[in-house]
């Protein structure tokens, strides 16, 4: 049985590092807070919040701003997505539109390695909801592993039945979940998966 594996997207393989974080922590913290309320709200329109918030005490141009988003770079280590692709059955599972997160995985060189895009829209709700995850799973088949930088995702997977995989890009441990798997970078991932295959 082929190995299920679903990326999360936004800091695990695209580099949110130029971004300016308070944005991306808002943007995280609404996602949450309509997910608690149980309203949706698309997220690019989440993004856009997040901008306009920033720019009441930053300066800036919400085109600008809204451009660097749609346009950030993938980690240069997703180059190995290709070797993890012959191993086990890639996919993207995010709180990005599918339009949105395949655009970024083809300007980026990579879609072509992923089986499917899992959007968290398509449930109208947020990571780490378990409904998120659930709904991948349904889709994807059992059982199947979530890899994610994120400490919060890989909590939300690891609750609703998924593997855990940490992609500790930032050298940081983990206290608050017990992941299956630790991957410093894709390279060592894919490493790891040929030694297993």
């Amino acid at each position: 049985m082929r190995l299920i594996l679903a990326f999360d997207v936004f800091g695990t393989l695209l580099d949110t590092s130029s971004f300016p974080p308070e944005i991306r922590r808002r943007q995280l913290e609404l996602t949450w807070v309509y997910t608690t309320m149980e309203k949706f709200v698309p997220f690019r329109e989440i993004t856009r919040q997040a901008i306009q918030e920033y720019l009441l005490t930053h300066e800036g141009s919400e085109t600008d701003l809204m451009n660097a988003w749609l346009n950030l770079r993938a980690y240069p280590d997703t180059r190995f997505l290709k070797d993890i692709s012959e191993l086990a059955d890639v996919f993207a599972l995010s709180n990005g539109s599918v339009e949105e997160v395949e655009e970024h995985l083809r300007r980026n060189g990579v879609l072509q390695y992923f089986k499917g895009v899992v959007s968290a829209e398509e449930v109208k709700a947020y990571k780490p909801s378990p409904r998120v995850y659930k709904y991948f799973l349904e889709r994807a088949g059992y059982p199947a592993f979530l890899a994610s930088s994120n400490w919060f995702d890989l909590m939300g997977a690891k609750n609703a039945g998924m593997g855990a995989l940490y992609l500790n890009r930032r050298m940081e441990k983990l206290s608050l979940v017990q992941v299956d798997i630790i991957a410093r970078d894709l390279e060592k991932l894919a490493l790891y998966l040929k030694e297993k295959a």
